[in-house]
Formats: structure tokens, C-alpha cells, sequence
């Protein structure tokens, strides 16, 4: 697929001040024979301006009712706001393409846009169902997110909670959002305790101070949480599988062993969720519990955000599309993060979803 002009465009749901690309990393994708677009504004929310991108090779450009160039690849964080799509929807040309945090298991919405996708023709690639990468990866758009999300959630979770017992913070999962979350709990000396279900990760949390609670294979894993939560305060729900709708780990029962004012932050709600009555971003109180969620936390630190996200989208677009600019559709990433192509959805990733 030939691909004439990359397009970051500006980011439109509410609270969302982020930006693909910063100027700096333009200068690593511009010696090649695409243009690089930059929507007028783009970047203002996360400390850049239009003369930055320009400085640095970028175009500035302003949507209108002509449409998106042909063959272009929108590069984007998160889903634009519902304003924004409605008008996105006439904009789509030949060849377009689009590339972020596309949100494809989400529960509610992502069959809908998904059918709007394949209506319009358009290819789709969604950074979150990346499954081989590892943490450490450059190119691990989640997991370069979730270091900032873990330490936000935490402070989140730490400023709500108001009840009377000592704070003491469980995580469940054992990804970056979690190890982060721990180190940073740790910082002011409160208990920390993490579920995870490989034995690998023991020794990467015991170090720091935390206590590793090993889910074993043969138990429910829900029933086993449960009985370390009657006196846990701060509770961050934090475990993902790429590709595959999150499990359900605390359900209404555990919700009602924690004690008065307890706090629990679900990362997880976009994938399906992992705690009863969580909803996305919103604040659900049951029984005295806060069960919260936020989309993107990264987007409070916009500026520092923008530059992780934009770092790893350089390291991807280096590796997927050559400097002709033709986007290597066979390449086994855009393979596991394809959601939509030519009117069809990918059949594997269908499969996950069910």
C-alpha cells in the first residue's frame, strides 16, 4: 500500500491533550519521500506550535470538506471525539489509513466502528493488540503508556480515598502500570501487595519491597483475590493480555468484603473491564467503594506522554514502512494490529474478540 503524506491529526476527546508526533521526532521520519502533515494546533496542548513542526520539516495543514490527501496515513493517539468522527466520515479518500489507540475491544462501541470502517474501505491498525513485543520493546506503545498510567492511577487512587483505615495498595497485574504504581506507593512506605499468575515476575516486585502473591493455576482466580482484599484500600486493576478481552477478577462479592471508603482504579475497562460496576470514565460508587475509571491517564502529563508515544511510533514507522513510502502490510506487527482492510475485518482478531 503506497502511502504519500503521513497526517497527525489533532486529538478531540475531552481531557485529551496529547499528540502522536512532537516536532523533534519529525526530523527522524522527514528525509524521506512522504510529506508529513501536522493539523494547525496539533501539538499546542502538549507544548508544541505549528512554527515548531515547520521548523522541523512538517506541513501545516487544516481539514476541510475536500477531504484527507489520498493515500494517507492518519497517525492519531486515541479515537476522536463523536463530533470529530461524524466529520472524519466525510473525509475518508482512497487508501486512507489510520493508526493509534483504536479501542477495538472495547465492549460498547467497537463493533460499530468497526462495521463503519469496513463500510468506508478504509485500513485500520490498532497499537494495542500488539502481542509479541515485549515491555522493553521501543516500539510497545502500551507499555510505554502504562509506566505513565501506573503512577497516575496510584496518586489518583491515594488522593480519593478518604477512609479510616491506613492506606495499603493492591495490584493486580504485573505489567509496567503495576510495577510503577508499586515503586511509587513504596516511595512513601505504604504496604504494597501484587497478584500475578507467573513466578517469573516474584523476584522483579520482592526486590522492591512488595509482596508477590502467586495465583495458582488450578484455583479461581477471583476467589483467590478475594481473600487478601478485607483490608486492602487502594486497588488498581492493572491486567491486560494483548489481543484478548480482559476477565472479570473482582466481582460484586470481593467489592463487598473491602472496607468502608476503599478505592479501586480499573485500567482495564476499554478491554472489557475487571471489576464489577466499572464504567468508562466515570466514578461508580457501591457500598462506600469508589470504583473509578480514567481513559488515558498519560494525557495529565501531556507533554511527556506525547514524547513516549511519538518515540514509539517512530521506531515503528521505520520498521514498517520503507522510506518510498510503501507500508509493508505482510510485516508481522501490522499482521497482529490490523483491524480493518479493503471491507474486511481481521479474521483473527475476530476470533479473540469472541
Amino acid at each position: 500500500m503506497k502511502v504519500k503524506q503521513l497526517l497527525v491529526v489533532k486529538e478531540t476527546r475531552e481531557g485529551e491533550s496529547r499528540v502522536a508526533l512532537t516536532p523533534e521526532t519529525i526530523t527522524l521520519l522527514a528525509p524521506r519521500s512522504y510529506r508529513i502533515l501536522v493539523e494547525s494546533g496539533a501539538g499546542l496542548l502538549a507544548g508544541f506550535t505549528d512554527a515548531d513542526y515547520i521548523k522541523m520539516g512538517a506541513e501545516i495543514f487544516s481539514p476541510s470538506l475536500d477531504g484527507f490527501p489520498r493515500d494517507t496515513l492518519i497517525l492519531r493517539v486515541k479515537l476522536p471525539s463523536k463530533t470529530r468522527e461524524q466529520f472524519e466520515k466525510r473525509l475518508f479518500q482512497e487508501n486512507t489509513c489510520m493508526l493509534g489507540f483504536l479501542d477495538p475491544l472495547d465492549p460498547v462501541h467497537a463493533n460499530d466502528r468497526i462495521n463503519t470502517w469496513q463500510a468506508f474501505g478504509i485500513t485500520t491498525f490498532s497499537v494495542d493488540l500488539f502481542k509479541s513485543l515485549s515491555i522493553n520493546d521501543p516500539k510497545n506503545f502500551q507499555a510505554a503508556m502504562s509506566r505513565i498510567a501506573g503512577i497516575l492511577a496510584f496518586q489518583d487512587g491515594l488522593q480519593r480515598y478518604q477512609g479510616p483505615n491506613p492506606p495499603k495498595l493492591t495490584l493486580i497485574g504485573t505489567g509496567p502500570a503495576s510495577y510503577n504504581a508499586a515503586l511509587e506507593a513504596k516511595k512513601i512506605g505504604m504496604p504494597v501487595q501484587v497478584f500475578g499468575r507467573k513466578e517469573q515476575y516474584r523476584e522483579m516486585f520482592e526486590s522492591s519491597g512488595v509482596v508477590y502473591r502467586l495465583i495458582p493455576k488450578d484455583v479461581h482466580q477471583v476467589e483467590f483475590i478475594r481473600q487478601y482484599l478485607q483490608e486492602e484500600t487502594i486497588i488498581i486493576a492493572a491486567a491486560r493480555t494483548p489481543g484478548i478481552r480482559s476477565s472479570m477478577l473482582i466481582d460484586e462479592k470481593s467489592l463487598c468484603v473491602l472496607p468502608n471508603g476503599a478505592v479501586i482504579i480499573d485500567l482495564t475497562v476499554n478491554e472489557g473491564g475487571s471489576v464489577a460496576h466499572a464504567k468508562s470514565d466515570q466514578a461508580v460508587i457501591f457500598k462506600g467503594i469508589s470504583i473509578v475509571h480514567v481513559s488515558g491517564y498519560p494525557k495529565a502529563k501531556p507533554h511527556e506522554a506525547s514524547q513516549a508515544y511519538a518515540r514509539c511510533l517512530v521506531h515503528l514507522l521505520q520498521e514498517v514502512l520503507f522510506p518510498e513510502g510503501e507500508l509493508i502490510l505482510d510485516h508481522n506487527l501490522l499482521q497482529e494490529c490490523w483491524v480493518t482492510h479493503k471491507g474486511k475485518s481481521n479474521p483473527a482478531f475476530l476470533c479473540l474478540e469472541a
